[in-house]
Parts: C-alpha cells; structure tokens; sequence
C-alpha cells in the first residue's frame, strides 16, 4: 500500500489494528507481519501460506476487503499483491 502524503501513520496504524483483529477471529493464522517505510509511505503486509488456494482465502475475506475498502482514500492507488517464494526462515 502507498499512503497518501501525510497518512503515513493513518494507514500503518489501521493496518496493524486490522492485523491483530485478523489473527485472533483467525486461530489458524500463526503469524502476521506489518512493515513499512515511512519515507516512502509504502506498507506492506506478509503472509505465510501453505497454498495459493490458502493465500487467496484470506486476501478474498470480507473483513480483508472491509480493511482495504476503509483505507482506499487515503492510498494512491490500489493496493497490489505479489507472491514471493520463501527462501529461509531462522527461528531462535
């Protein structure tokens, strides 16, 4: 997602306040993980997935469309999804 000059912080927090109300009505959902860059204003959310049938559930889920409809105005465009491979994971 890319904020909208000064919504850096607007997005960020209604993203990660959607996170947390995402993984507790989701028990199956282990890991959520919200980064951004505020000098860019891009944020990003990940999700690790077992399958691309799993992965596009979640992006289909009416509370993740309800999220990104609440935060369109204030993107510069429509948010995109990319599928990324994962390479490694170190857990300590």
């Amino acid at each position: 997602m890319h904020a909208k000059p000064g919504q850096y912080d607007n997005v960020l927090n209604a993203y990660v306040e959607f996170a947390d109300q995402f993984g507790e009505r989701n028990l199956s959902e282990d890991l959520i993980l919200v980064a951004g860059d505020p000098s860019t204003g891009v944020i990003r959310g990940f999700g690790v997935f077992l399958s691309e049938a799993e992965a596009l559930d979640v992006v289909n889920a009416n509370m993740f469309v309800d999220f990104r409809d609440s935060v369109a105005d204030l993107l510069i465009d429509t948010p995109t999804r990319a599928d990324l491979d994962l390479v490694h994971v170190f857990v300590k």
